[in-house]
């Protein structure tokens, strides 16, 4: 057989591997990163919490897929969830009824004992309809927003920042320092930003905390890890664990969703899991 012709074949036949695994399994193929932790007091002992990011539902979004990804969520029994923000794309079918009952339904599926909270992606606010649409999903389906302001969650103060690129993120070191008080615990504090790069920049806090992200998809179509386009808010702290000081650390997930391309290529979804162990 002609050289050539084995090459194309080849070639042919690989691109169609890489095209089936990009399109169709890596995008259903949720990994769940654990990251074990001290309790930050006695009420934080055992707890489980667990973070999810960019959904993007759209035109292309199938009750079956969300399902799919809820039950991933729900496996993990966590004690409460946070979401990290973009659950549209510029695609959302806002003014469909139908597909925004579909995502209530299945966000209302997630259940955790201590409660359920959010912060807005960039995708969510980047044009007021995007806001209300977003917003009111969230509400019905049991999720509190978080926009710069902040709760007490089991002896752990925690903070939801507004969204870096169309909003003003701020923290109030005061409702922080009562929020430590309430719980009565050591002074961790655990933060949620949409956008990774943030907060690295611009430091506004540097004592005890970890630090929840999401946005950069890992790259989302990569070249076997090495992201071709990173995107901004996501240029450099696109991936994994970072440490910004001696007690204060970011993880970025690769959520769960797509976007503009429906694939991934090794940047696998994922979900993150705190699970806090003994004092």
């Amino acid at each position: 057989m002609n050289p050539c012709l084995i090459l194309l074949l080849v070639f042919l036949s690989a691109g169609a591997v890489f095209l089936l695994y990009g399109f169709f399994l890596e995008p259903r193929w949720i990994r769940t990163r654990v990251f074990p932790l001290p309790a930050a007091g006695p009420e934080s002992e055992g707890k489980r919490i667990l973070y999810f990011s960019d959904l993007h539902t759209g035109a292309s979004t199938t009750r079956s897929k969300l399902d799919r990804q809820m039950r991933a969520i729900m496996k993990m029994k966590a004690d409460a969830i946070f979401f990290g923000g973009d659950l549209v794309e510029e695609k959302t079918p806002l003014r469909d009824p139908a597909f925004r009952a579909m995502v209530i339904d299945a966000l209302s599926s997630l259940q955790a004992p201590l409660g359920k909270w959010a912060v807005f992606g960039n995708h969510d606010v980047e044009a007021p309809r995007f806001r209300a649409w977003v917003s009111g999903v969230l509400d019905q389906a049991g999720f509190t927003l978080l926009e710069n302001r902040g709760i007490e969650l089991a002896g752990i103060p925690v903070w939801g920042f507004a969204n870096t690129h169309h909003g003003v993120p701020c923290l109030d070191h005061e409702a922080v320092g009562q929020l430590a008080d309430q719980a009565q615990g050591d002074p961790f504090v655990l933060f949620l930003v949409h956008e990774s790069d943030w907060f690295p920049l611009v430091m506004p806090w540097q004592g005890k905390g970890l630090i929840l992200t999401g946005h950069s998809h890992y790259g989302q179509v990569t070249l076997f890890g090495l992201p071709l386009i990173r995107p901004a808010g996501a240029k450099k702290y696109w991936r994994g664990r970072y440490d910004l000081g001696d007690h204060l650390s970011m993880l970025v997930s690769a959520g769960l969703g797509t976007v503009h391309i429906h694939a991934r290529f090794f940047a696998r979804p994922d979900l993150l899991l705190l699970r806090f162990g003994k004092k």
